[in-house]
């Protein structure tokens, strides 16, 4: 057994981590289903499974890895990279998406460090209550985005209500169904998100207020 001393925001960081879990399957299981059947060498693996760890005094800001990790086989090199944001609203019923400034920065930075690109997947999960009181989770919706859809659709940055952390705010429209995934993939040469990458480079994906 351990104990954690949580301010009121960790806590609800670590109230997360199941959500996250369930997220992460419905992505990993999606990726299986829908887009292995097409291309076979692309093999998505977990780079930064959701756990509960002690900040350390080494730790930077803005430095953790990228959630997801999609190699191309036939390469045998990382290709790009998906950021998972877990949450309980779906895309249709926001009037816009938020995001971190952190969050914006370790994706940017991974991009930096790895030299590839970055899709953003965004998974409504709910509360289940068939037990109580113990709660689970179930994944109802999966929308995607890219570094470059993000950044074209930014509106704003501001502080988040009671919390000293700046947020970026993006137009909705950023974000599409899940199905559409796999018909964005393939480029004219190789993957379309590497050749934007390798024409544009990191989109700075907001701006300071």
């Amino acid at each position: 057994m351990r104990s954690w001393f949580l301010c009121d925001i960790c806590y609800r960081v670590a109230g997360s981590i199941g959500r996250n879990h369930v997220a992460e399957k419905a992505i990993l299981d999606f990726w299986e289903a829908s887009v292995l059947p097409r291309f076979p060498n692309l093999v998505l693996r977990q780079n930064d499974a959701s756990a509960l760890r002690p900040k350390r005094a080494a730790d930077q800001r803005a430095t953790a890895p990228i959630d997801f990790l999609v190699r191309d086989m036939t390469r045998d090199q990382d290709v790009f990279g998906i950021e998972n944001k877990t949450g309980r609203s779906s895309i249709r019923d926001m009037s816009v998406f938020q995001l971190d400034v952190s969050d914006c920065d370790t994706i940017s930075n991974d991009m930096e460090r790895l030299q590839i690109p970055a899709y953003v997947i965004h998974a409504q999960v709910l509360e289940q209550w068939q037990h109580p009181p113990t709660v689970g989770f179930q994944t109802v919706g999966l929308w995607w985005s890219d570094v470059y859809i993000m950044a074209e659709h930014y509106k704003e940055t501001r502080m988040r209500r009671d919390e000293m952390r700046g947020a970026a705010f993006f137009n909705k429209k950023a974000f599409l169904p899940i199905d559409s995934f796999p018909d964005a993939l393939a480029g004219a040469k190789t993957w379309a998100l590497v050749e934007r990458f390798q024409r544009d480079g990191i989109a700075p994906m907001y701006r300071l207020a």
